[in-house]
């Protein structure tokens, strides 16, 4: 007996084979009859509807998330035949998982003329490339032509899916295409000649004069094994695909599922519940409710009231026809009496249907159009929105891309010309805010001073009995030496020569392999008296040995030829790099010219490196011809002043005085005390006959060196005060010939050589044509996004014209 909360509430209990059933709380409300039947709010639902479809006709789809019904479920649970009962036509059948596609079917209730006359025009929408990638743009064409014949529908379907398994051939070879179905070995030689054997792509359906306004979205049926190993592939690209599409917050999810299995064991539902796991957009179709074993109707009944696995939509049942009635051609019409005639006389469903209007497949269409016209209902201010931000950010977009030409190609060319090479000056000459580039040559130009320094020569005293100088090295880093440093740059030296091997053949007079010095290491008192000693001819001695100042100078300058190419070479590689740049930014969009443009500025760049290279050699000869200077009061200057250092350097060396470096640095033997009494007595002698100031290190003056002492150091302080100069003046020279031979005539003669190399104003318009060919990738996507921003500002079109 009902209980009286029950009755006070106005559910009536259902008694099915002697068990009570409460009906659902929500049966008006999930109920479609009545709300479609309501004037103002049908009208309303109905242009609602209308609105979406005409955004998918206007691409909105490709852009905004529109609201959809999708269907899915496991492979062979009647899917197929939902689908075809919803849209009332014939789609193909039993093609295998492999070869399936995705379809997407706009239902309408008449065309855009107000037509109720019934029509399919069937599409291709490439949303993904061969592999499977997502495109950047997506596309949809036309597949042959509209047809009045619902019986052309599943032959239409099947040439269009066979065209997206296709790709590399062209779709309109598929368009009268004849299968060869005769046998089963015909069909399967059929499916495996495809290139791919299952596509994302969509085919498209348009149907008008439907009677409904929907739109449903077809899934392959999800597959838990395959026949052939090869094939288990397809078994998570079903799963990802039907995923990607029901995991959109604006699809109503149709999971279809048959009563000749425990709902357990099918995929779909646990996949429904993992992208809506409180059921809120998921409606449950039952099928095949003729396969139900006797005493278990109860389970089916039970999820039907939504007493298990609820779900906030519900569930609906239909029956459709099986494989002997397909087989006899029945028509839709019979399908539904058979349908009606079924749930009308078998218990449970005859008895609970008259409380519960979810059974048949009329019943379900009118409960998807509901859903979907609620759906797009709260979908709008968020569609408007996206939509706006959509129109703004494709415009962004486009304004970020190069303009199309104008009619002129001509001067277009000259024009685009002029700007590159105006850019090219901007950076060589650092205009304004162009000074990325000459920061990048100054590091070079750095380099290659740093690399001249390190190329002078160092010195010290004498050697032990170990074979090492016992005192420190003397640079031009030294004390001596520190003026230098503000006006050429040096850092301190540590003495460290370049570790590259001599030229001997470039040396003036070289001496026997026996005794010539390695560079690499300082040289000694004893490598130059060898220098001077293998130098001498007819001088007699105490004359100057010029010979072995020469052989010094030559020696130390071996590598200079090599760094000032190699400067030229990073130069000339910083410009190639601007320029490819350049080259890019302004010609990139179009390929023929941009490729014209590289080669004959390589070829310009080229000759300008090779004359530049000249001006570096001649530079490096000259200054290796014989030592040269007219700033002989620097050089004489220098030169005492290093002659003192090296005489004091010498003295300290031989009689165990404090050792200085020429930098300062203390390096030293200490001295007796006996030693340290006597020169501090005589030093304060000297001071109480008016000669202040002065230093144990400075005693060491009133030593006479030997002639042969003499002759060489004379020789150390005419090198180290020649490479001050020299240094200097090559560290700028080399600089200033690239700068100017090479950098800044290519930026005065580049627009010149340009237009006349490449013939701009001798070619005839289609050779010009042919140059400014855009690169199609430009212009495609140009072509996308204007194509893109029409269909959205369509769409915003659509949205107020209704109202909203």
């Amino acid at each position: 007996m009902a209980s009286a909360s029950a009755v006070s509430n106005g559910r009536m209990p259902s008694s099915v084979n002697g068990a009570t059933y409460a009906q659902p709380q929500d049966t008006h409300a999930l109920s479609a009859d009545g709300f479609l039947e309501t004037s103002t709010y049908a009208a309303r639902a109905r242009r609602l509807v209308k609105m979406v479809n005409t955004m998918r006709d206007a691409g909105a789809h490709m852009d905004l998330d529109l609201p959809t019904i999708v269907i899915c479920g496991n492979q062979s649970v009647g899917k197929s035949s939902v689908i075809e009962a919803l849209c009332g036509v014939v789609l193909p059948r039993n093609e295998g998982t492999c070869t399936r596609c995705v379809t997407e079917v706009r239902l309408s209730e008449g065309d855009s003329t107000g037509s109720s006359s019934w029509s399919c025009t069937v599409k291709l929408r490439y949303e993904y490339d061969s592999a499977g990638r997502p495109l950047k743009a997506v596309r949809e064409v036309s597949f042959g032509r509209e047809t009045a014949q619902k019986e052309d529908v599943d032959l239409l379907v099947r040439r269009a899916q066979k065209a997206l398994l296709n790709p590399s051939s062209d779709p309109n070879r598929y368009i009268s295409y004849t299968f060869d179905d005769t046998t089963s070995s015909a069909r399967d030689s059929e499916a495996a000649s495809n290139e791919l054997k299952f596509v994302k792509n969509v085919v498209c359906l348009d149907i008008r004069g439907s009677g409904v306004n929907l739109t449903l979205i077809d899934l392959p049926g999800i597959i838990r094994s395959v026949d052939r190993r090869e094939d288990a592939q397809y078994i998570e690209l079903v799963q990802e695909l039907v995923r990607f599409y029901i995991s959109k917050e604006r699809a109503i999810i149709v999971a279809t599922i048959t009563c000749k299995d425990e709902i357990d064991n099918q995929a779909v539902v646990h996949m429904a519940k993992e992208v809506d796991p409180h059921g809120m957009r998921t409606l449950g179709v039952l099928t095949k409710p003729d396969t139900i074993e006797a005493g278990t109707h109860d389970r089916w009944l039970q999820i039907m009231l939504g007493h298990q696995y609820a779900l906030k939509l519900g569930y609906w049942m239909i029956k459709n026809p099986t494989k002997a009635d397909l087989d006899k051609n029945i028509t839709f019409e019979d399908a539904r009496k058979m349908e009606e005639a079924f749930f009308s006389g078998q218990l449970p469903w005859s008895t609970i249907r008259r409380q519960l209007d979810r059974f048949g497949v009329d019943s379900l269409r009118r409960e998807l159009s509901r859903q979907l016209t609620m759906l797009t209902e709260m979908s709008i201010p968020d569609m408007q929105s996206r939509t706006e931000e959509a129109i703004q950010a494709t415009a962004l977009e486009l304004s970020n891309l190069p303009p199309s030409l104008g009619e002129n190609s001509r001067i277009e060319l000259l024009q685009m010309m002029r700007h590159f090479c105006t850019l090219v000056n901007y950076n060589i000459t650092a205009h304004q805010d162009f000074k990325q580039f000459y920061q990048q040559i100054r590091k070079h130009f750095d380099t290659f001073r740093e690399a001249v320094a390190a190329s002078r020569p160092s010195f010290a005293m004498t050697h032990p009995k170990g074979g090492q100088a016992s005192a420190p090295p003397v640079s031009l880093s030294s004390s001596i030496s520190s003026s230098i440093s503000s006006v050429v740059g040096w850092g301190v030296g540590d003495g460290r020569r370049p570790e590259a091997a001599i030229a001997k053949q470039q040396a003036k007079q070289p001496i026997p392999d026996a005794v010539e010095p390695d560079i690499k290491k300082p040289l000694t008192v004893s490598d130059v008296r060898r220098i001077i000693d293998a130098q001498k001819g007819r001088e007699l001695q105490g004359y100057s040995a010029y010979d072995a100042f020469t052989y010094v100078v030559s020696l130390f300058q071996d590598e200079w030829a090599k760094h000032g190419q190699m400067c030229l070479a990073a130069v000339n590689h910083e410009l190639h790099t601007l320029v490819g740049k350049l080259t890019e930014d302004v010609f990139g969009r179009f390929a023929n010219m941009q490729g014209q443009v590289r080669f004959v500025i390589q070829a310009f760049q080229n000759e300008l490196y090779r004359s530049t290279s000249e001006v570096v050699n001649n530079c490096v000869t000259m200054e290796r011809r014989y030592p040269f200077t007219m700033g002989s009061d620097e050089f004489t200057r220098t030169k005492s002043n290093a002659l003192n250092e090296f005489r004091s350097q010498l003295e300290a060396a031989r009689t165990g005085m404090q050792s200085m470096t020429i930098n300062g640095a203390p390096s030293a033997s200490p001295l007796t005390q006996t030693k340290a009494e006597t020169v501090n007595k005589a030093l304060a002698a000297l001071a109480e006959a008016g000669f202040t100031g002065l230093s144990p290190r400075d005693l060491t003056r009133l030593r006479a060196e030997s002639p042969e002492d003499d002759e060489v150091l004379h020789v150390m302080a005419a090198s180290h005060a020649y490479f001050r100069v020299a240094c200097r003046r090559f560290s700028d020279n080399i600089p200033m010939n690239v700068d100017f031979h090479f950098l800044s005539r290519f930026a005065e003669l580049l627009e010149k050589e340009l237009v006349a190399r490449l013939g701009i104003l001798e070619k005839d318009n289609a050779a010009v044509d042919f140059m400014l060919q855009e690169n199609r990738f430009v212009a495609e996507r140009r072509r996308a996004l204007e194509e893109q921003r029409t269909r959205l500002e369509g769409v915003w079109r659509s949205l107020h014209e209704f109202g909203f």
